[in-house]
């Protein structure tokens, strides 16, 4: 109960007050019955003195006999007891002893004459009545006492209400907000310190929410950029794994060729002839290494773009210039719809990646195919005749991936132009797409 009591706001302010109003109240009470009878007694013997002055002047401009008659309603009036003493007789007016009250009787004594005759007038006023207004005022204490007491219930109640709920209903919203539950808010209609601390409480929480925020969207940032992080170290492993294995082939049959000529075995005695074979092979191996070392250069984290403006109309006639050559050779035509067009970019990297693109069509194109180029509207459109697998879509852009089925470098390429296109645009960012279409393959990219 006491621990109940202590950690409630509202039970200690309501206890607090009940009990501070009881004791307030119970005081006035106390006060005033001490002090009234007193007061009464006082205000009783100012008046009597007056009366018994007038009632005095009244005697004197009388008779014996009116005397009389003024003293009797004078005691009649006052609960009074009274004595007239001549010479002759005494007269006593009044019934009742005021020896045994426990208040003391007041007696005042006043001379008078009546005619020729000389009296003593003695009138002595009872202190019953105060005692009996004493006697009230403490037998109305039990249910003064219980009044008093739901008085202060109520009072307490209603003041606690007013004064605690509203700082209960912040310290209920505080706890909210400490489980970061930022949807509540405080009441800001009032004035006071509390409408204040509602506000500022208010202003805290928006503030908080922001910074929570921006903090979870810093998280998400981190976390993505972790995540990025590993898929690039997964990508360059992956691409150092394929380096090895492509570059094994070549170096495998080098050697080999190599050491038949040194020990001149079977036909490696003609020298001259695997010469050239093995030249072809370095050949090989070094435009592999080329465009390894280019992808490599785009993947590191200094590497920046030299951008400019470029003229892609004249870009893309130029890549059309260099496989002219071998779409001849093959009965191929090339066809290109190009309007005027320019972006922002690395010239040199936008037309290794353009020339791949073009190549790739050139080459996997069937002979006496037509490949077409378009650019409108900054978008670049590249068709050919040749058809990738539905399932092998999705790998297209994998570094050393060939759509053939051999997987044959001489009739699939190195296996990385693709690979290098996606680089590039990445780097610009461009979007693109590869997909099939009715008659062939559409490489779409859009320069803006």
């Amino acid at each position: 109960m006491i621990k109940t009591i202590k950690n409630s706001l509202w039970m200690k302010t309501f206890l607090s007050l009940t009990i501070l109003l009881f004791a307030v109240t119970f005081l006035l009470y106390g006060i005033v019955t001490a002090v009234m009878p007193a007061s009464y007694r006082s205000q009783q013997t100012l008046g009597y003195t007056e009366q018994m002055g007038r009632l005095v002047t009244e005697l004197e401009n009388g008779t014996v006999d009116d005397a009389i008659n003024h003293i009797y309603e004078f005691c009649l009036n006052h609960n009074a007891v009274a004595t007239l003493n001549g010479k002759l007789n005494t007269v006593t007016f009044g019934e009742g002893s005021t020896s045994d009250e426990k208040q003391p009787a007041q007696t005042a004594t006043a001379n008078l004459k009546i005619g020729e005759e000389t009296y003593q007038l003695s009138v002595t006023i009872s202190g019953r009545l105060v005692n009996r207004l004493t006697k009230a005022f403490w037998n109305l204490l039990p249910i003064i006492s219980l009044l008093i007491l739901s008085i202060s219930i109520i009072a307490a109640s209603a003041y606690t209400h007013f004064l605690a709920k509203p700082i209960l209903k912040i310290s209920d919203i505080s706890k909210r907000l400490a489980e970061l539950d930022m949807t509540w808010r405080c009441d800001t209609t009032r004035t006071d310190e509390v409408g204040i601390l509602a506000r500022n409480l208010n202003t805290m929480a928006e503030r908080l929410d922001i910074a929570l925020r921006e903090l979870t969207t810093a998280n998400a940032k981190l976390q993505e950029d972790i995540e990025q992080e590993h898929r690039q170290e997964k990508v360059r492993m992956d691409f150092f794994r394929a380096v090895s294995h492509e570059l094994k082939t070549p170096i495998t049959v080098l050697k080999g060729e190599l050491e038949g000529m040194i020990y001149m075995v079977g036909e490696y005695k003609d020298r001259d002839k695997h010469l050239r074979g093995s030249m072809r092979t370095v050949k090989e191996m070094e435009n592999l290494v080329k465009e390894i070392l280019s992808v490599s250069r785009m993947s590191g984290s200094d590497f920046s773009l030299n951008k400019a403006e470029v003229n892609m109309t004249a870009l893309v006639q130029s890549c059309f210039r260099k496989w002219k050559g071998l779409a001849e050779d093959k009965g191929q035509q090339l066809i290109a719809d190009l309007e005027e067009c320019t972006c922002m970019g690395d010239r040199d990297l936008l037309e290794k990646a353009v020339s791949n693109i073009i190549g790739n069509a050139v080459i996997h194109s069937e002979n006496n195919s037509v490949i077409r180029a378009s650019l409108k509207e900054n978008v670049l459109e590249v068709l050919n005749t040749g058809r990738i697998p539905e399932g092998e879509l999705e790998r297209i852009f994998e570094p050393f991936y060939r759509v053939e089925s051999s997987h044959n470098r001489k009739t699939g390429g190195s296996g990385l132009g693709l690979y290098i296109v996606k680089a590039i645009l990445d780097q610009h960012g461009m979007v693109y797409d590869i997909n099939n279409i009715e008659g062939g393959v559409r490489f779409i990219v859009h320069l803006s």
